[in-house]
């Protein structure tokens, strides 16, 4: 590793698959910079690029059936075109991830405190003892009641939420300074949401490390990030800080996000506001803006050439679209 004045360094990365219908961009030409103990949040629809955007990051891409271009910067380590040598050299502890469902990310049938003990003896070199006890450690760190006697358990004896803070001490296990968190809440109920949330906070303070909190809920990363990265097939349509993004958004994408989510001043039953339409088809993309076919302010230029992401304001907010919405509309009240 070199040093970067950046932990993360995205420079037009693109994410290609191969498939029978002809090429599939599931990302198509991302940039954007991190920096240390830094929490970003990557939100948008199913299927809008989050989840490739951040296993690509990772390096985690299939071998066989894709092509990705561009560049990924790990405090100085080129991500893209490494080898598979290489990549495990980073892996767990330079950057670590947390994926969406515990029970596929867990082993069944091995007790949780050696899947931990298994990465602290491969990774870091520990000796049996010394690995259990770190692993007890990182049980009590990520909340887990009676750490030393649910070390020997099995992960079907725990809750959706035991679980899931077991695969966060697992991915901590190699003091990771960039942590992938791909939809961690997804299954789990508003309180346990919460508790899970509240540990990311506690424990990237603790261990000094930089977040990046993939999601598709902009409630989530309200009040958890400093910027946020609105995603729309397979591309940035608005980028900014938080602040910015809730309280001047420009694209009417962004403002479509925020009016779906359920409001508690909503009187009982009121009914949800949803998107209308459907994301588009990735293998036959709209020749000008994908959101065009969606969206109600747009016009003829929109259907027939790109916007591009350039810089707004020299706070960094950026957007893509040729009609954006004036700043006194994009504010909430």
């Amino acid at each position: 590793m070199t040093d970067h004045p950046k932990l993360l360094v995205v420079k037009d990365l693109r994410t290609t698959f191969a498939t029978p219908s002809g090429p599939l961009p599931a990302v198509g030409g991302v940039s954007f910079e991190l920096g240390t103990n830094e929490t970003l949040g990557i939100v948008g629809e199913s299927g809008s690029g989050k989840t490739v955007l951040s296993r690509t990051i990772m390096g985690l891409q299939p071998r066989r059936n894709v092509e990705v271009t561009g560049s990924v910067l790990l405090k100085g380590f080129e991500v893209v075109g490494a080898s598979e040598k290489e990549k495990r050299s980073i892996w767990g502890l330079e950057v670590a991830m947390i994926f969406q469902d515990p029970m596929t990310s867990l082993n069944p049938v091995m007790r949780i405190g050696k899947q931990i003990d298994e990465i602290l003896r491969v990774r870091q070199g520990m000796d049996r003892r010394a690995a259990k006890a770190r692993a007890v450690e990182l049980l009590e760190l990520v909340g887990i009641p009676s750490p030393a006697e649910r070390y020997g358990v099995f992960p079907r004896e725990l809750s959706g939420g035991m679980r899931q803070r077991v695969v966060i001490a697992t991915a901590l296990a190699g003091s990771p300074q960039l942590l992938m968190a791909d939809e961690p809440t997804t299954g789990l109920d508003v309180t346990i949401q919460a508790q899970i949330l509240n540990l990311l906070d506690s424990v990237k303070e603790q261990m000094k490390m930089s977040v990046v909190l993939v999601t598709h809920d902009l409630g989530v990363v309200a009040t958890r990030t400093s910027r946020i990265i609105v995603m729309y097939a397979g591309r940035i349509v608005e980028i900014g800080s938080t602040r910015e993004v809730f309280r001047r958004h420009r694209m009417p994408y962004t403002r479509a996000l925020l009016d779906a989510i359920p409001k508690v001043s909503n009187p009982s039953h009121s009914r949800l506001v949803a998107i209308p339409g459907r994301p588009p088809n990735l293998l036959d993309l709209p020749t000008g803006c994908a959101f065009a076919p969606r969206c109600a302010y747009a016009t003829d230029i929109c259907r027939v050439q790109r916007p591009r992401l350039e810089p707004a304001e020299e706070s960094g907010h950026a957007f893509a679209c040729w009609n954006p919405l004036p700043v006194a509309e994009g504010a909430l009240t």
